[in-house]
């Protein structure tokens, strides 16, 4: 009983005990002590918690939960002071190499009394604004600094020795440097392109004269007021040429605007083929718009190219489309031919010549076939050969439109033409033979030439005849 009762004590012992652990905890982070020593402090007071023993029933979950949270704590603190101890490290390193490469660039520029005086803040700087970093680089990169400010302090005393010298030959650079500067305004650029290259050439003379060292007092007032002027023109020259630009800018827009719209045009026309040749033109006309602003241009390109695409696209679905139309019309007009074969008398020509005519656009063979077939039945009812022929034309001609027979009209005027002007020049030739060039065989052949001719413009204004009634 007397154990037990010992016990009871020491869980209530324990329980205070490891709050008071748990106090200094809490205030571990806010000592002003090194790192090194807070850790070992903390690494303790784990070691003690788990030298105590229980602690009662009802306070175990709540009393190791608040315990196990300000560990946590810690560690986060402990996270977080080493990462910005980091930081802070490479922060003052990459601080130090931009003064490095800034004083680097002071011992280049020809302003020895300027790059001297901006050395000395960069110096201030160095010493009293940015931290240490990592031991291993501080000594390199003070090294490196101190040899730099060394140069510097060299070239302020030899500019001090040698100031008047030094003060004239910057005046006569700078002179030339301004000339230089004239010679661009008056050079004449006519786009974009040269105005870059112009202002590239303008910034670089502007880099070298601000870099190069101060003038002579005396003669300080007449370089900037000539400087200044120069300066000036420049500028001006630049404005002028830009404000053009953008109303050149905005004309070419609208131009591409206006293609766009065209081609939105006709891409909703049914005609597509006829329009092809012109939105070809448009693509061309599209190349010669320039300039545009860049965004702008690949905007409107965008919304062009698709529009072009689109109606190509289009014109290749109707070929293929075509394409299966006619395979489609040829396999009805085998078919249609096939029957007619098997039923040679018992066909009505006229009747045939519009269900023909039904069928759709025919290939030249498929044509040549079945009109051989037509002429047959007519040659098998009676007529002659060129009677058939004669009646197969005017079958022909019944099916025809006006369209067509007016293009057949032309034609046929056109073969006429040509056949009276052979039958002219035929006949001429004539006069060059005489009684006894009778069984000349080519007079024969002129005369039969003639002959055939005669026939073939006799049929011809017969058809032209029929076409016209």
């Amino acid at each position: 009983m007397r154990i037990n009762k010992n016990k009871k004590i020491d869980v209530n012992k324990n329980l205070n005990e490891k709050k008071v652990l748990i106090e200094k905890l809490k205030s571990l982070v806010n000592l002003d002590n090194k790192m090194s020593e807070k850790y070992l402090e903390f690494k303790e007071i784990q070691e003690t918690w788990f030298k105590i023993g229980p602690v009662p029933r009802q306070d175990n979950v709540m009393i190791w939960n608040n315990f196990q949270h300000h560990i946590k704590n810690f560690y986060d603190y402990l996270h977080l002071n080493r990462k910005f101890k980091e930081i802070d490290l490479k922060y003052n390193l990459d601080q130090k190499e931009k003064i490095i490469q800034q004083a680097e660039e002071l011992v280049k520029n020809d302003d020895k009394q300027k790059s001297y005086k901006y050395f000395e803040r960069l110096n201030k700087k160095w010493k009293h604004e940015i931290g240490p970093t990592k031991k291993e680089t501080e000594k390199e990169l003070n090294k490196k600094f101190n040899e730099i400010g060394l140069e510097i302090h060299k070239n302020k005393k030899e500019f001090d020795k040698n100031k008047d010298s030094i003060l004239i030959e910057n005046l006569l650079k700078k002179e030339s440097l301004l000339n230089e500067i004239s010679v661009l305004i008056e050079k004449k650029s006519t786009n974009t392109k040269e105005w870059q290259q112009k202002i590239k050439k303008f910034e670089n003379i502007k880099k070298i004269l601000e870099k190069t060292g101060p003038v002579p007092s005396n003669k300080k007032n007449n370089y900037w007021k000539n400087y200044k002027e120069i300066i000036k023109r420049y500028y001006l020259s630049k404005n002028i040429f830009f404000k053009n630009l953008k109303k050149i800018y905005r004309e070419n827009i609208i131009r591409q605007e206006e293609l766009i719209s065209k081609v939105e045009r006709l891409k909703k026309d049914e005609n597509l083929d006829k329009n092809k040749k012109e939105i070809i033109v448009i693509q061309k006309d599209w190349k010669k718009i320039n300039p545009v602003p860049y965004k702008i241009n690949e905007k409107n390109w965008k919304k062009f190219k698709l529009l072009c695409s689109n109606f190509f696209d289009k014109i290749d679905e109707e070929k293929a489309n075509k394409i299966i139309e006619i395979k489609n019309n040829e396999e009805k007009q085998n078919n249609f031919l096939k029957d007619i074969e098997l039923n040679l008398s018992k066909i009505n020509v006229d009747e045939i010549f519009m269900k023909w005519n039904e069928l759709g656009s025919k290939n030249k063979d498929i044509n040549h076939r079945f009109e051989k077939i037509i002429t047959k039945i007519l040659q098998d009812s009676g007529l002659s050969s060129e009677d058939s022929k004669i009646k197969l034309f005017e079958f022909k001609t019944q099916v025809m439109d006006d369209s067509e027979k007016n293009k057949k009209i032309i034609n046929l005027n056109k073969e006429l033409e040509v056949l009276n002007k052979e039958v002219s020049t035929l006949e001429n030739n004539l006069s060059f033979f005489n009684e006894k060039s009778k069984e000349n065989k080519l007079l024969n052949k002129f005369h039969k030439d003639i002959k055939k001719n005669k026939k073939i413009i006799e049929n011809i204004i017969f058809q032209i005849k029929l076409l016209k009634n």
